[in-house]
């Protein structure tokens, strides 16, 4: 088996700064380049190793004081490596190599690669773009490719002089070549990881720049574009204050970019200097949004900005740690956010992230946040919902535990001791140890280095409450124990504790609400004395704990301890929930068992389902109201398509209808609820009308939307055309693997598509970035149709997606886990319906 060592190239060579000269030629999809490096020379060498992949090398020169080298040059593709082999042995000290260089531009979305758009008269225009992380700056220029190597650089892009180009520093000087062509040279960078790297060549049009806190703001997009830049220019603004603010040190490159793309495999890439955004999060129509898409773009912005001094000041030692990176840029984002704009109580909306992780890390299949990583593969496949949602949820419940501006302090003396250098995990954990003088480092290293959480249980004993712990698994049990910083309220005020192996004793207490604030990492269990008073006054609780107690109760009964007519009868307690991410995560149990529940048995359903939502939906209505707030609206939108989709209201479905039809509804959100129920119940012509329109659309966030609502579309003949649309790439390969994995999840096509995938597997993969391949199987938990299940289950015997081996085995179990619930709930909860 592989190990780290395998992949980290020898420290005999220390790269310190790369000139980099790049010419693209768009029409043809190649480039040409020369990088010349400075080098320290750390032990006498007779070669030089370093990294490359998909390029041609032209020739190599390698100068140490006063002596010249022409190396023998040798490439091996599998490991990724360039070896230059000099023909005499180079002197410890400064030397530099100059190597020329042609390659590809790719379109698998990562290295150096081409994006296409279309103007609106109709002419393709092609971009050169970057995408380095984790390990693809290699695809570009030959480099020591490992984050702890840090350099500088300063680039040169050669251009046709209507071209834009862009860099991760300012522009310095513009000269005309002997070709006719612009060499546009940019500033030196601060010291920095390769995969931070950045250009970007196309006809693009910049925004003016704004200044902020003296550094210049720039939103860059297709011509077309512009007028949808406004809200990325507030957000980004903001945050490039709020994190100069929270972390106490200006900004640290000379200007900020921000450039949509129209092919990207990932939502962002923090290059420090010149972000690069898929178009949906970034560019926006505040007219036509939702406030979910609003939030996302939002969130977006802020994560990577926030990765501009976490992340990029201060970087990893090695792709191990990349999930204090993004964890810690999640983390920030919602907290900028929720400081641009707090009534969208943009911390109870991240519960439903912090639940989501949960799902996963209840598996035996989890992994620990922080693992060993060797290959590139290995890297990749760290960006996943444990990495950012369940990294960001610890880090937010031990800042709540030790109080926000202790955590904001060591946050700062983290950064401004390790500014231009690279860390490990432990050296965030000192800083906060030094700031809290709490045991952080012990606290956190059981929940970073083992996978899972606990279940705390809550009982009563005598005049005292115990709190203790076990471990939450969904199948199969499992041992492990964390030190749980424990918030918890009871009649005399608010507490807090660390719940070990031994149970931790609250004297005295009458009641208790554990979990107080909402923001733990663990579920929680109330004994039967104290359960009754925890639901008798649910209504009460504040939104964020009635969120984990319904949260709670979802993943209780997907585990088998409660019955599924028992969450029906939790759930009806919220009729009157004024709150939409209650409604959002009761809702999301209801949907389990709608999935599983016998055909004779989902009628009954359908009717609660009318009954507990119509009330709220009738009040709300479908007509918006002046002075109500963004979370009203949308809540709105989630309880009319519920009424219709779930309920199957007659009534909810024709108003829809009607809606879509006429193009007028009086709002985003009513117009995106009207577009989910009319394509739940749409036909082929629907289907069509789906597909046109989302070609024909104005915005990338209504590209997506109808696209999206083409999925959902029943008539199968459609979801044949539009798998076939996939595999021909009349669908962008960025959007290949949530289409299918929308299609495999639809409760009546499903089947059929994940058939047509398996007959065309290597095609199906091929239609996506190798990235994103694993992300196929995104719902395929929802097939949990025992011959489809077993189907599944067998492909995957002699079936691998690289890079996805792990999350395939996640996917499966959480199969597992619905065959189970399908098992018990199918025609028992059909029975107790019936019975009520």
């Amino acid at each position: 088996m592989a190990s780290e060592a395998d992949y980290r190239l020898p420290r005999t060579v220390i790269p310190s700064h790369y000139e980099i000269t790049i010419e693209p030629d768009l029409d043809a999809a190649t480039f040409s380049g020369l990088v010349v490096i400075d080098v320290d020379v750390t032990d006498p060498v007779t070669e030089i190793v370093l990294n490359t992949i998909e390029l041609d090398i032209l020739s190599a020169k390698v100068v140490s004081g006063d002596s010249t080298f022409t190396p023998q040059v040798s490439l091996d593709g599998d490991a990724q490596r360039l070896t230059l082999t000099v023909g005499d042995t180079v002197a410890p000290g400064p030397a530099k190599l100059s190597i020329a260089f042609t390659g590809i531009l790719n379109d698998k979305l990562h290295g150096f690669y081409r994006s296409t758009y279309t103007t609106p008269d109709g002419e393709s225009k092609t971009i050169a773009t970057t995408q380095f992380e984790a390990t693809d700056a290699r695809r570009a220029f030959p480099c020591w490719d490992e984050p702890d190597l840090k350099a500088t650089y300063a680039i040169h892009l050669i251009v046709d002089p209507d071209l834009m180009a862009v860099s991760n520093a300012a522009e310095v000087a513009r000269t005309e070549t002997a070709s006719g062509k612009v060499e546009v040279s940019f500033a030196r960078t601060m010291k920095m990881s390769t995969y931070l790297v950045a250009f970007i060549v196309g006809d693009l049009e910049a925004t003016d720049p704004i200044d902020v806190d003296g550094t210049p703001l720039r939103i860059i997009v297709a011509p077309d574009s512009m007028h949808l830049t406004p809200f990325a220019l507030e957000m980004g603004a903001h945050a490039l204050g709020y994190f100069s603010s929270y972390y106490g040190i200006p900004y640290p490159g000379d200007k900020l970019d921000m450039i949509a793309i129209p092919d990207f495999a990932w939502g962002a890439m923090e290059n420090l200097g010149c972000i690069t955004y898929r178009e949906t999060a970034l560019l926006l129509d505040e007219s036509t949004a939702t406030n979910d898409e609003k939030i996302r773009v939002a969130d977006v912005i802020a994560h990577e900005i926030a990765h501009m001094w976490f992340g990029d000041l201060v970087t990893m030692k090695w792709w191990n740690g990349i999930w204090l990176n993004e964890a810690f840029a999640t983390f920030a984002e919602v907290k900028c956010v929720d400081a641009f704009d707090p009534a969208w109580d943009r911390w109870l909306s991240f519960s439903a992230s912090r639940s989501a992780s949960q799902q996963t890390d209840a598996l035996a299949s989890t992994r620990s946040i922080e693992v060993e990583v060797a290959s590139p593969e290995e890297a990749n496949a760290m960006f996943d919902v444990l990495t950012y949602q369940k990294g960001s949820s610890v880090l937010r419940m031990l800042e709540q535990y030790l109080g926000e501006e202790v955590f904001r302090a060591g946050v700062t003396r983290y950064l401004e001791a390790h500014a231009y250098a690279n860390t490990e995990t432990a050296d965030l954990w000192d800083a906060l140890e030094t700031e809290s003088g709490e045991p952080v480092g012990e606290i956190m290293d059981t929940w970073i280095f083992q996978g899972g959480y606990p279940r705390i249980s809550v009982t009563r004993s005598g005049d005292d409450i115990v709190l203790s712990q076990e471990q939450f698994r969904l199948l199969e049990p499992g041992d492990g124990s964390w030190k749980v910083p424990v918030l918890y309220r009871t009649p005399s005020g608010d507490g807090r504790v660390l719940v070990e192996e031994e149970p931790a004793v609250i004297e005295g207490a009458e009641s208790i609400v554990v979990n107080a604030g909402g923001e733990g990492f663990y579920r929680v269990a109330y004994g039967d004395e104290l359960r009754p008073v925890i639901l008798d006054g649910l209504t009460e609780l504040p939104a964020i704990e009635r969120f984990a107690v319904v949260s709670d109760a979802v993943a209780n009964m997907l585990k088998g301890d409660l019955s599924g007519a028992e969450y029906l009868s939790l759930a009806a307690m919220l009729s009157d929930e004024n709150d939409k991410d209650v409604w959002s995560v009761a809702l999301s149990g209801i949907s389990e068992l709608d999935r599983v529940i016998s055909e004779d048995g989902r009628p009954a359903l359908e009717d609660y389902v009318t009954g507990l939502v119509s009330g709220k939906a009738g009040e709300l209505g479908w007509r918006s109201v002046d002075g109500e707030s963004d979370r009203t609206r949308s809540m709105r939108n989630l309880l009319l398509k519920a009424l219709g989709n779930l309920g199957e209201d007659a009534e909810t479905i024709d108003t829809a209808r009607s809606i879509y039809a006429a193009d007028d509804a009086p709002d985003a959100e009513i117009a995106d609820a009207a577009l989910g129920i009319v394509a739940a119940h749409g036909d082929a012509g629907t289907f069509a009308e789906l597909i046109a329109k989302s070609d024909d659309a104005p915005t990338p966030q209504l590209k997506v939307k109808y696209l999206r609502a083409a999925t959902q579309v029943a008539d199968p003949d459609s979801a044949r055309k539009l798998f076939a649309m996939v595999l021909d790439g009349d669908v962008r390969s960025q959007d290949s693997y949530w289409v299918l994995a929308l299609l495999v999840g639809h409760r009546h096509n499903g089947p059929l598509i994940w058939n047509l995938i398996t007959e065309n597997w290597e095609a199906t993969l091929a239609s996506m970035p190798p990235q994103n391949g694993r992300r196929l199987l995104d719902l395929i938990h929802f097939r949990s149709e025992p011959d489809v299940a077993a189907s599944i289950r067998e492909w995957f015997v002699d079936h691998t997606i690289t890079g996805g081996e792990t999350y395939t085995r996640q996917q499966l179990e959480l199969l597992q886990v619905r065959v189970g619930l399908r098992s018990r709930e199918s025609h028992a909860l059909a029975q107790a319906l019936r019975d009520v």
